[in-house]
């Protein structure tokens, strides 16, 4: 054991002494976290602004009312004149008109409103659902009341604003925390990129190690080929574990993040980055000189991380690209940390992803370790 000890403390000293390392290892990480997260979280307290001009009509008011449900906009009163001016500044995301004739518009089967919009941005896709649906919903309350009372009509639509929806008497099994789930699973995924790239260059120093003789003496000497291995894997688990840790503290300190049940936490970064280990193994395995691995891991750790969900969560890419993300291992990384961080911790999934890592891992493994002992 202590030779295995003293082949990891030695391999950790050269490597902390690289002002490089420490640059790709924390700086960078920390940097992106910063500069990403606190765009993410300062985007979270400015919502997105809807203009809305109301016309003269007693049901206008509660037509509002329904609108504002959508507590995802900002709806702010304006004329229309000044809400023209608005759209054409790209101050808001659009301007809805409610017009003084939205029965008659009902009656004769017409458009309730009128929008108003220069680009169609996102924000402007996510609020058209909510409109149409809206008009929809006026639509048929228009109809129930049909042939009552001038006053059923607003009433109804009273009715609705007032109501609660849909009550769920089951447990919770997700926690209400999506958005800081996602910004907290934005830093986990620039851990693991820089973390592929930081051990992909730990572990191809093997090469220059082979080439100028000093893995060859390490093979000579009263230290068995295993021990030799096993202090190389555990310098480079330790140095991946301490720039995780680091992570956490650094954006616990900064953004207050939430890293769910550490005693899920803990073991599952753990195998991940073992995982990452064995990629960084399983490159310089398979390659001759430092520079064909640092291309090769390059090329790999980018495309494999747009496709595994890292930059982006893999729910929006279309559904050929989210089969094609089974086949790499950051996709079922960012499956775990999600159960994990979000604090929903179905254990099924949580398990489907621990096993697909660890079936990475054995191959990566397999692959790095008989390309580097016996070459």
């Amino acid at each position: 054991m202590l030779k295995i000890w003293n082949i990891t403390s030695l391999h950790m000293k050269e490597f902390f002494t690289s002002p490089a390392s420490i640059v790709l290892m924390f700086v960078l990480p920390i940097m992106f976290g910063w500069i990403f997260g606190g765009m993410s979280l300062g985007s979270e307290g400015n919502k997105p602004i809807v203009n809305v001009v109301i016309g003269n009509n007693e049901a206008n008011e509660e037509v509002l009312e329904l609108l504002k449900k959508n507590d995802h906009f900002e709806w702010r009163n304006e004329t229309e004149e000044q809400a023209k001016n608005n759209v054409s500044e790209q101050e808001v995301v659009a301007a809805v008109v409610i017009p003084e004739n939205i029965e008659q518009r009902m009656a004769e089967k017409m458009p309730l409103f009128d929008i108003i919009v220069q680009t169609k941005t996102e924000d402007y896709l996510a609020l058209l659902p909510h409109l149409q649906g809206t008009a929809s919903l006026i639509t048929r309350s228009n109809q129930v009341t049909k042939g009552q009372d001038s006053s059923a009509f607003r009433n109804l639509l009273t009715t609705v604003i007032n109501s609660k929806g849909i009550a769920v008497e089951k447990q919770v099994v997700q926690n209400d925390n999506t958005s800081s789930a996602e910004v907290n699973l934005m830093f986990v995924g620039f851990a693991i990129m820089f973390m592929m790239f930081g051990l992909a260059g730990a572990a191809s120093t093997i090469l220059d190690e082979r080439i100028g003789g000093t893995w060859g003496r390490l093979m000579v000497v009263p230290t068995s080929k295993l021990q030799v291995s096993l202090g190389y894997l555990l310098a480079y688990f330790l140095m991946g574990w301490i720039q995780f840790a680091v992570l956490m503290v650094v954006m616990k300190l900064t953004f207050d993040t939430i890293w769910g049940n550490l005693l899920y936490m803990i073991p599952f970064a753990s195998l991940v980055i073992v995982c990452v280990v064995g990629f960084g193994l399983m490159i310089a395995g398979i390659v001759n000189t430092k520079q064909q691995a640092m291309a090769i891991s390059t090329v790999l750790i980018v495309v494999t991380c747009m496709l595994g969900g890292v930059y982006w969560p893999i729910e929006i890419v279309p559904e050929v690209m989210q089969k094609m993300a089974l086949a790499v291992p950051q996709s079922w990384a960012m499956s775990g940390f999600k159960e994990i961080i979000s604090g929903s911790l179905h254990i099924n999934t949580l398990l489907h992803s621990s096993l697909a890592l660890l079936g990475f891992t054995l191959t990566f493994f397999f692959i790095g370790i008989r390309g580097i002992t016996y070459k």
